[in-house]
Formats: structure tokens, sequence, C-alpha cells
């Protein structure tokens, strides 16, 4: 069929109730039902919406295509079975912070997470006002074991504001996602980052059939510096679902260089003789909390 000559492209902001937020490429914010055919539906996913009445006040239209995703991120719903959460993410801003102490198994899993996506991870350590004798290690520990292996690690405080313009920058011209446990800070990062929220859910409302909107779905902002960032509260305990050897090796991008090297083909890099991984921990060649990780990420995926 033709392309209908009212057809526009534009990225679902949120999901709300069963009607679509969508930000129009003419910026325009407008409610969207949606086609049954189309399947699941997520904030970020780019569609074509057509308007059902131009003239009706506030407008509203229906979306009739999804295009094509660079990547889904997923979480593990009830039962054990995936549900999607967003999709055409760029950089994954993995947040811990000084105080409650970072957990490196967690960082882990959302790196493996991140690479299988595939997206772009960053390491933020935040609470950084913090920082004291006791707990520089912690910071030197992240430091010495991810930017060694080619990530990056940013210090913030979204109390003292450091950090927060340099995140800014690095955010600019891509569509951003935050996750992380609970108690990190995520929320007080996202209002530096956005201080017009409560702006932006007004607008949302507005456009709304359904009411008043909540902070309780993912939704997607537009960032002053350009770019999105998607603030989804659901993701805080987003890991890998249901990952497989494979994917849980090409995770750990320091480690996928010893891949077929091992003597045994099906080797479970745990205890076979001539495992490649191990010999590169006994050579002091790779990171040993980073193997243990990865061994556990392992034991993990066959329970």
């Amino acid at each position: 069929s033709e392309a209908n000559a009212d057809a526009c492209n534009g990225t679902v902001i949120t999901h709300h109730g069963k009607e679509l937020i969508v930000r129009g490429d003419n910026d325009e914010t407008i409610s969207c039902q949606l086609r049954q055919n189309l399947g699941t539906i997520v904030c970020g996913d780019h569609i074509v919406y057509e308007y059902i009445d131009p003239d009706s006040e506030p407008k509203s239209a229906v979306v009739v295509a999804l295009n094509e995703r660079n990547n889904i991120l997923q979480k593990s719903g009830f039962g054990g079975k995936a549900k999607a959460v967003a999709a055409n993410i760029d950089h994954v801003i993995v947040v811990c912070s000084l105080v409650p102490k970072p957990n490196s198994y967690l960082i882990d899993r959302y790196l493996v997470a991140t690479e299988n996506l595939p997206a772009r991870p960053l390491i933020v350590i935040n609470k950084i006002d913090l920082l004291d004798e006791e707990n520089e290690h912690v910071v030197n520990d992240i430091n010495a074991i991810y930017e060694t292996i080619g990530y990056r690690v940013l210090e913030t405080s979204a109390t003292q504001n450091t950090g927060i313009d340099e995140l800014q920058s690095m955010l600019a011209g891509s569509t951003s996602i935050l996750v992380g446990l609970s108690g990190v800070g995520k929320s007080s990062l996202v209002k530096d980052l956005l201080p017009d929220i409560d702006i932006r859910i007004g607008e949302i409302s507005a456009a709304s059939k359904e009411g008043k909107h909540t902070t309780t779905v993912s939704t997607l902002y537009s960032l002053p510096t350009g770019g999105n960032l998607i603030d989804s509260p659901g993701v805080r305990d987003f890991s890998p679902v249901n990952l497989d050897k494979e994917q849980i090796l090409n995770g750990f991008v320091e480690l996928k260089p010893y891949r077929g090297k091992c003597k045994f083909a099906n080797c479970s890099h745990t205890n076979e003789p001539g495992c490649a991984i191990t010999e590169a921990l006994e050579e002091g060649e790779v990171n040993p909390q980073r193997v243990n990780s990865f061994r556990k990420m392992l034991e993990d995926s066959e329970q």
C-alpha cells in the first residue's frame, strides 16, 4: 500500500494505559492509538503515525508502522519471561555510588547486558561528595578494573553538581538510559540532567487522553544538550535476560580474545585443563575479580 501523505515519523515517549504518547519529528507531542497487529511497542521505538482527525484538539492519531529497532532492552518479568522496556538505546549509564559500596558483580552484569544489546556503557560513581580516606579505595578499585579494559568511569555528585556538565556532554546527540540499584541517586541525577522534568511530565499529561502521567513508566525526555534520556524506574533490576555462554563471554570484552583458544571446544572456563582464560588469569593478564564474575554468571545462567 502506498504511504499516506499525512503519515508522520515519531518516537514513542511513553506508554500510557492503552495509548502511546509520541513525539513527532515535527516536535509535536501527540496521543496515538495502536493498530492491533504491531506487537509490543515501547519507549524509544521509532514509529509512523497518521492523524485520525487532524482538526480535533488535542489531536489524536494512530500508529501504523514500527520501524526496525537497533536494539531492545529487556528485563525479566513475572515467571522469568522477558519484558521489553525500551528500544534504540545508544548509551547505558551504569550508576553506582560511593555509599552504599558498589557491587562489582552487579556492575559486570549490567555491562554484559549492555554489550549484548549492543550499546555503549558508561560507569558513573555517584555521591562522590562522600569521598573520604576510608572509601577512597572504592573509587581507585573501580577505575583500576574498568578503565584498564577500556570503559569510561565518571565521578559525579548530584548535590554538589560535580561531573554533571561532563555527563551531559557525553550524552549529547544519543539516547541514553540510567540503570542501577535504588539508593545510588539515579533520580537526583535525572533531575540534574532534566531540570524541567516536572514541566515535561505536565506536557505529556496534557497530550494524554487518559489523564495524569505517572513517573512509574519508562519515559523518554529530550535533553537540553540534544539527545534523549530514558527514565525507566522499571530497570533498577535490569540484568542479562537468558543469555547463553557465548553471549556472556561476548559481554566480557577483555576475555573475548581467548575465545576458541582453550584445549577443549566445550570448555566451561572453570576447571578444565588447558583453559585459555585460566592460563591468562595465572599469567596476570586478566583481572581475578572479572574472571570470578564471568564464572559466577556462567553458573547462574545454567540454573
